[in-house]
């Protein structure tokens, strides 16, 4: 079946064809690094790293581009509140949010794109809009984009511009001519960073800085805009607004893609409500590898509640499949070359599984039902291993579950195993040597051991073999 994805913009799943062939030009609203990177973000670029993983498996040459945005109004705050340069505030938190990234594998991005960097894009982007008169500059510098003069404001969000009240949705503003008009360009203000433009130093509006950066980077029009939910209004409705006004091109975007909101025990996460939760906080807690897996077991669409238990259960969930994944990959480096009762029975499982794993996936990326399909072929190898399965069927199974931790980013531990593997096999080997000597001392010692890591040894006709508990 063909790879289908839910448009938020028409509010339907549509058969996914990008605009140019098997090239995917994606984009994803990134980090504004004015503090640690939270929860929400690490469920919202798992997704789409999931989302760009899966369609490079599928053949698509995606170029994916994150923006970094590095000049706003929270750095200006955080920067006049801690007496810290504001370049120093980016640096700093942009970094620990690459490094909580690392940890959750989420490596699929092929450009940060920094908003600074594309002042010039802004500006020019900016005056065209007053050109073809979308846009009037005030009195003090700063530029307003006219929503009125655009026709399809509202069209993703489903907005309307009569709820847009003063003092309500909109700040209240004298410079504006209609409250839902939003800031281009703002002038600056004595302490804050500064550029030259046409109309007096000052910064870009949050807005119009994705825009410059897609324009430049991807033309008029693109494929894929991922983003959370809340983003939806105003910031993407003001991208949309921006870019058609200002390239004539309709859509600025073929599909629209928005994650669900991550709660906290039922309510929105929230600094004021006390349940707020930073990556790094998460991660002290919580193994990297588990929380992926509680991220990625759940729609990316849908709202995902974070408690204590749901982590627990995800935590019990991807351990049992660690170990299969792990006994499979033991078992394989010990298996008879000979094909054993039941072989077949495992590799046409594999196949079918896989097949209901991929249906699963070109359904608007369903990484629920994906997994399912992945926990029940893990039962029928947990049988396979316990029956004596041959080295071609076990080959088969480890393949299968190296293809799942590819596109899922999971499995880490077993897919970058191999040298853990090798020193297990060797203290097997010694153990075996220990026993052929007639030195059970040694040979039950290293057991025990094994048995305080972690490990169990199971002896055979084929000889000994170590799984993971």
């Amino acid at each position: 079946m063909p790879l289908r994805v839910h448009n938020t913009l028409s509010r339907q799943k549509e058969e996914f064809v990008p605009l140019k062939g098997k090239r995917v030009t994606m984009f994803v609203c990134g980090l504004t690094p004015q503090d640690y990177a939270h929860l929400g973000h690490a469920k919202t670029y798992i997704a789409f790293d999931v989302i760009a993983r899966y369609l490079r498996h599928k053949g698509y040459a995606v170029f994916y581009v994150q923006n970094v945005t590095d000049i706003e109004d929270r750095i200006i705050e955080k920067m006049r509140d801690s007496g810290q340069d504001w370049r120093e505030i980016v640096q700093h938190h942009f970094a620990d949010y690459l490094r909580m990234m690392e940890l959750l594998d989420v490596r699929a991005v092929n450009l940060w794109a920094w908003a600074t960097h594309y002042m010039d894009a802004i500006v020019a982007q900016i005056q065209g809009l007053i050109d073809k008169g979308y846009a009037y500059a005030a009195s003090d510098g700063s530029v307003y984009y006219d929503t009125t003069r655009f026709d399809g404001w509202g069209k993703l969000s489903g907005m309307r511009m009569e709820e847009l009240k003063p003092g309500a949705r909109v700040e209240v503003d004298e410079r504006k001519r209609t409250p839902a008009d939003f800031a281009l360009w703002k002038a600056q203000k004595p302490g804050e960073p500064a550029w030259d433009s046409p109309w007096g130093k000052g910064r870009p509006g949050w807005h119009i800085e994705d825009t410059a950066i897609t324009i430049a980077h991807f033309g008029p029009q693109y494929d894929l805009h991922g983003g959370a939910t809340e983003l939806m209004f105003p910031h993407h409705e003001a991208e949309i607004a921006q870019a058609e006004a200002f390239t004539g091109v309709r859509p600025f975007v073929k599909y629209w893609l928005h994650t669900g909101l991550l709660n906290v025990k039922g309510e929105k996460m929230s600094k004021s409500l006390g349940n707020f939760w930073s990556l790094r906080d998460a991660l002290a807690s919580t193994d990297p590898m588990v929380l992926r897996f509680f991220l990625v077991y759940a729609h990316y669409r849908s709202p995902l509640d974070f408690t204590p238990e749901a982590v627990d259960e995800a935590k019990a969930s991807y351990a049992r499949l660690m170990e299969t994944v792990g006994n499979a990959r033991a078992a394989l480096r010990t298996a008879p070359e000979d094909t054993r009762p039941g072989d077949a029975d495992l590799i046409n499982a594999g196949e079918a599984r896989w097949r209901e794993f991929d249906t699963a996936m070109e359904d608007d990326f369903n990484t629920r039902e994906a997994l399912a399909a992945v926990f029940e072929f893990a039962r029928e190898v947990n049988r396979a291993l316990a029956a004596g399965a041959g080295r071609a069927a076990l080959g088969s199974a480890v393949g299968f579950f190296d293809r799942v931790g590819t596109i899922l980013g999971l499995f880490r531990e077993a897919r970058a195993g191999g040298g853990e593997d090798g020193l297990l096999d060797l203290l097997v080997e010694a153990r075996e040597a220990a026993r052929t000597r007639k030195d059970f001392a040694t040979a039950d010692r290293i057991r025990e051991r094994l048995g305080e890591l972690g490990y169990a040894l199971e002896d055979g006709r084929e000889g000994a073999r170590w799984k993971r508990r």
